[in-house]
């Protein structure tokens, strides 16, 4: 048996050196078992699986200065990766942007690569910066929305006109206890090849205008969803800092 893959995750909007391509449905997971010279990775093709063998270091140096979507690194595996380093989405179409490439794609990624995701957003509001979305996904993807200490333009029933659902309107039991928060407002976006990603991204940029967050650089990946065992992850994708 091979066991767990040293890396899982997706290639994003460019393919494997470098090739720009349309992504289907399915997006482009991956799952690779490297040894020091060789690798050998199962990855979505446009016809359906395809198994690679592959130098080790081609990818890997690719990936350090190209690639997007994001990765995990198996914990202890003694093969770190040097990660791409983007600018900052400097601007709220930007982010909105990124935030849809990410988003799109992502229930069948975590379906196909066995790592769910659970990712919190703060946003910086005044002087605070509170926990303000999460992004869970397992087999769907569901968007939350915490309105501790916003703007009063995106509380109570200025939420719900944003566009958010109150949480106790969504069947129980979809999310993982672990990973459910329990924000008062929930979103289902739907399984794999059903997202609606530009308008979640939507949802997410305009909402975060109306707590008061004032640039793009101020919302925020937490730290703490980079862990999901066994991995540690990566979202290259996402043009947002870590914190």
């Amino acid at each position: 048996m091979l066991g767990e893959a040293t890396y899982a995750g997706s290639h994003g909007s460019t393919g494997p050196y470098g090739r720009r391509e349309a992504r289907p449905l399915w997006g482009s997971p991956f799952l690779r078992w490297r040894t020091e010279r060789v690798t050998l990775e199962l990855r979505a093709g446009a016809d359906g699986p395809e198994l690679v063998l592959q130098p080790s270091e081609a990818w890997e140096r690719w990936y350090s200065l190209a690639g997007r979507g994001f990765v995990g690194v198996l914990e202890d595996c003694g093969a770190p990766l040097q990660h791409p380093r983007w600018e900052l989405a400097g601007d709220w179409d930007t982010l909105r942007v990124s935030l849809g490439a990410f988003l799109r794609t992502l229930p069948s990624e975590t379906v196909a690569t066995g790592v769910s995701q659970c990712l919190p957003l703060y946003g910086r509001v005044s002087e605070a910066c509170p926990i303000m979305f999460d992004i869970v996904c397992d087999d769907r993807l569901y968007l939350g929305y915490c309105e501790y200490m916003v703007e009063e333009a995106a509380r109570g029933e200025n939420a719900a006109q944003l566009g958010w659902n109150r949480r106790e309107s969504l069947p129980e039991g979809r999310i993982r206890p672990e990973d459910d928060g329990q924000p008062p407002w929930r979103i289902d976006a739907g399984g794999p090849g059903e997202v609606r990603a530009s308008e979640m991204a939507a949802l997410i940029v305009r909402t975060a205008q109306a707590a008061g967050v004032t640039k793009a650089t101020d919302l925020i990946i937490g730290g703490e969803g980079e862990c999901r065992a066994p991995y540690r992850l990566h979202f290259a994708e996402l043009a947002m800092a870590t914190g």
